[in-house]
C-alpha cells in the first residue's frame, strides 16, 4: 500500500472538549440578552435558560446519537423546537440562528489540543501526505471551521467535512467517501484515526482504509472491532503507520 492521505476524527482524537459551566453561563448570558431585545419581553434567567434549552438540546441530540440514528439532525430547527416546547417562545428565524452561534461560543471556549498533537499534523504534511478530517457532530460547519483555524488546525488540512453538513453519520460509508472524493484518494492509499470503535474503526474499514485507534481521551473496548493499530496518545501515530 502507499500511502498517499491520513484523515482524522475530531473530538477525542485530536482536541479535548469539556463544555465548562463557565463557558454555559456566559453564553446564555448573551442569550437571554438577545431573547430579550428581540421579543421586547424579560427572558428566564440564565440558569433555567440552560436547563431548560441548552439541556433539552444535549438530549435531543443525545438521545439521536445513541439511538444509532445515521442521518444529522437540523441543529437550527431543534434550537426552534425546544425555544417554543420548553420556554413557549416562537422566535424569528435569523435570532434563532443567532442563539445557535452564541450557544456554540461555549464550545469554542473549551476545545484545546496539545502542541504535541498539533505537530503530528505539521509532521505528517512535512511528509507530503494529505490530511482531512471526518466529524460526526451536529454543531454548525461554518462554526466548526472557524474553531478549527482558531486552534492552528485547518492550515493543515486538505479537506474536511462534518455530518452536519454531510446529512449522515459515520459509520456511514458516505461521509468518509465526500473527503476522499475531496482528496481524490483511494480508501486502500489512506489510513483513518480516531476514538470510537464502531463509528471510526468499523466505518473507515468498512470503506476499505485502514484503521488507527487512538485511546488518548478515551476507551472503548469491543471484541468485535479490531483496529489495525493501537495508539496511547497521538504522537505514537507517526511509528505506528510506519509499521
Amino acid at each position: 500500500m502507499a500511502l498517499e492521505a491520513v484523515l482524522f476524527d475530531y473530538g477525542h482524537t485530536l482536541v479535548d472538549f469539556r463544555r465548562t459551566e463557565e463557558a454555559l453561563f456566559e453564553a446564555y448570558t448573551a442569550i437571554r440578552e438577545r431573547i430579550e431585545a428581540a421579543l421586547y419581553m424579560e427572558a428566564p434567567e440564565v440558569g433555567h435558560l440552560i436547563d431548560r434549552v441548552a439541556g433539552e438540546v444535549d438530549r435531543l441530540v443525545g438521545a439521536s446519537y445513541q439511538e444509532g440514528r445515521l442521518e444529522e439532525l437540523d441543529l437550527v430547527a431543534v434550537f426552534d423546537e425546544v425555544l417554543a416546547r420548553a420556554l413557549g417562545l416562537t422566535v424569528p428565524r435569523d435570532v434563532v440562528q443567532h442563539i445557535v452561534h452564541l450557544d456554540h461560543s461555549a464550545y469554542s471556549r473549551t476545545i484545546t489540543i496539545s502542541p504535541e498533537n498539533l505537530g503530528v499534523l505539521a509532521d505528517l504534511k512535512g511528509r507530503g501526505l494529505k490530511l482531512g478530517l471526518v466529524s460526526n457532530v451536529a454543531l454548525l460547519p461554518d462554526l466548526m471551521r472557524a474553531d478549527l483555524e482558531a486552534l492552528g488546525i485547518l492550515r493543515h488540512l486538505d479537506a474536511t467535512t462534518f455530518s452536519s453538513e454531510a446529512g449522515t453519520r459515520k459509520p456511514d460509508p458516505r461521509i468518509f467517501r465526500v473527503v476522499l472524493d475531496r482528496l481524490e484518494v483511494e480508501p486502500q492509499d489512506a489510513v483513518f484515526v480516531g476514538d470510537r470503535l464502531l463509528d471510526d474503526i468499523g466505518g473507515a474499514q468498512q470503506v476499505g482504509m485502514r484503521a488507527v485507534l487512538t485511546r488518548e481521551f478515551r476507551q472503548e473496548e469491543d471484541p468485535s472491532v479490531k483496529p489495525d493499530a493501537v495508539i496511547e496518545r497521538l504522537p505514537e501515530l507517526t511509528d505506528a503507520l510506519d509499521t
